[in-house]
């Protein structure tokens, strides 16, 4: 029992050994594998560091446009670094001079001649391989000839553009995209344009309450009916010598006429299957224009008077000898020093359609004639300028518009309609080059046609420009 004891006791003895051994040996790292979890972790943490800091990802050196100039072009711009009028343009200001600065390069407008010579500026100056710019501002009753001729650059080609991006317009996307490629953009929601304004005091005057346009619109109750009805009681005689001191309306022909058409279902081009067609001779059409030069017939339009310039409309408006006109959204600078108060709406419905504005909306473009390199850095610093002012990513849209109107009411009920699906519309009739409204409106103005004479004159005359803009030989 003694002799089992001390086998015993020696072998514990023993095994207290070899542990103590093999604890030493683990601690130089001689007998134990990779993973062992009884090793030490200091060195191994020590060295991991090490490896972490000569391994760290090195700072990411900025793109380098090499000090390029990229030139927006247009045909209003007077001076290509306007003083900020408030906060919002001095952060702007600020934001893309920081981005000049990090990228190196310089981005600014030049005017490159009046609107009524711009297409044709355009055209020529690609065609000759100096385009004069590297972005195009286009209206968009000027981009369609570029466009056919194939003078435009295909926009989705290029890989600093991403048109999936929200900010990218895209009404004006569709509109551009011919032949799978995009050829023209624009940012943002569309701009508030064709809508209704009014003088306050004229329609106090004829017994009307100045706000009925906004309260007509409101319940949904703002018809040809009712604009007729508003503008037979603002036409007066005041002195009662047989011609009206004071007329319902004066428009644009164009403004007024395209009103009438698009507020009542109808269009002057349609686009189906990939193909432009002629709508002017559907129905809904001919209704739209009876019913605005019923109007006229009636003396409720303003005649122009002798010697006056195109646009007498406006001086008519502004010195309140007419209660109604019809234009688009941007006339409020011209309104702003106007004595008497005004209010704005949107068309008024017919009776196959819906209260209705009609977009037109500007087109940036780049000329064909860029290299791929030069068309890249073109699209990578424009994407660039083009992007929300930091800090004003979620600014109500709204709020710009609060100073340019008479009213509350104008900014809170009527633009907010303009974004409705059912109640705004693309005309393409844009996109047909040698065609325009005034082909219909202007001899209906003048009181050289009829309705129905109006409709058969451009059957034939644009038959050859649609074949044209379809790709189609028209076989004359």
């Amino acid at each position: 029992m003694k002799s089992l004891w001390k086998k015993t006791l020696g072998l514990i003895l023993i095994s207290v050994m070899l542990l103590s051994l093999l604890a030493a040996c683990g601690k130089k790292g001689e007998l134990v594998e990779e993973g062992d979890p009884t090793i030490t972790p200091t060195e191994s943490v020590e060295n991991l560091t090490e490896e972490e800091e000569v391994k760290e990802e090195p700072t990411e050196v900025p793109k380098n446009l090499q000090a390029a100039t990229i030139v927006i072009g247009d045909w209003w711009t007077t001076d290509p670094n306007p003083e900020p009028q408030n906060k919002r343009e001095e952060d702007t200001q600020k934001y893309r001079e920081d981005i000049m600065d990090k990228y190196n390069f310089t981005i600014t407008r030049k005017n490159l001649g009046t609107w009524t010579e711009y297409q044709e500026i355009v055209v020529t100056s690609i065609m000759s391989g100096d385009a004069g710019a590297d972005v195009l501002v286009m209206d968009q009753q000027f981009v369609a000839a570029p466009l056919q001729q194939g003078l435009l650059y295909p926009l989705d080609t290029l890989e600093n553009f991403d048109f999936s991006e929200e900010k990218w317009n895209d009404q004006v996307k569709d509109m551009m995209t011919k032949d799978g490629h995009i050829y023209g953009m624009a940012t943002g929601r569309m701009e508030p344009r064709l809508g209704v304004f009014w003088n306050k005091r004229l329609f106090e005057e004829a017994g009307l309450d100045p706000d009925l346009p906004y309260d007509l619109q409101a319940r949904d109750e703002w018809t040809w009916e009712a604009f007729e009805e508003i503008a037979k009681k603002t036409t007066r005689d005041i002195n009662n010598d047989g011609t009206p001191d004071v007329y319902g309306l004066s428009s644009f022909s164009v403004d007024f006429f395209r009103g009438c058409v698009f507020s009542n279902n109808a269009k002057f081009i349609g686009y189906e299957d990939g193909r432009y067609y002629n709508a002017t001779g559907e129905p809904n059409f001919l209704q739209a224009l009876e019913w605005g030069y019923s109007l006229y017939e009636k003396g409720y339009h303003m005649p122009q008077p002798e010697d006056s310039n195109w646009d007498w409309f406006v001086s008519a408006f502004l010195e309140g000898k007419v209660a109604m006109q019809c234009a688009e959204q941007y006339k409020v600078s011209t309104w702003k020093d106007m004595d008497d108060e005004w209010g704005f709406v949107i068309f008024p419905k017919g009776p196959q359609g819906e209260m209705m504005t009609v977009f037109t909306e500007n087109i940036v473009v780049m000329p064909v004639t860029l290299d791929k390199q030069r068309a890249e850095d073109v699209a990578f610093a424009y994407n660039l300028y083009t992007e929300n002012t930091p800090g004003y990513e979620d600014e109500d849209w709204q709020t710009q518009y609060y100073t340019a109107f008479c009213d509350a009411r104008a900014v809170e009920e009527t633009l907010p309609l303009f974004y409705e699906p059912k109640h705004g519309t693309i005309s393409y009739l844009s996109m047909i080059p040698g065609i325009g409204y005034g082909d219909v409106t202007y001899d209906l103005d003048a009181g050289a046609v009829n309705p129905k004479e109006a409709v058969e004159k451009v059957q034939a005359t644009w038959k050859a420009f649609i074949d044209a803009a379809n790709g189609e030989d028209s076989g004359e």
